[in-house]
């Protein structure tokens, strides 16, 4: 039974979690899509989503601005999306 407050929320899963509940097919379709990407947009997305690493830290890595980080995250992660509809 849940209160008021907790009413109307969706729960969250953490990310470990979701990662237990991902069938071995959604697994091959998300490996799949990231090698139809190009090796840079799948180098962003590893260290920012699998390494845990911030943008400012892949900007000072590649001795890039922030904001060219954000925007090959951004385009990776709508490629993939797209991908994968």
């Amino acid at each position: 039974m849940t209160t008021g407050a907790e009413a109307g929320r969706p729960r969250r899963i953490d990310a470990s979690r979701a990662d237990q509940m991902a069938t071995p097919f959604d697994r091959k379709l998300v490996s799949e899509a990231l090698k139809q990407l190009s090796p840079s947009h799948r180098a962003v997305i590893r260290e920012a989503h699998y390494l845990g690493r911030t943008t400012g830290q892949i900007a000072a890595e590649l001795n890039v601005t922030d904001a060219v980080v954000k925007r090959e995250l951004h385009t990776a992660l709508h490629t993939l999306r797209r991908t994968l509809m």
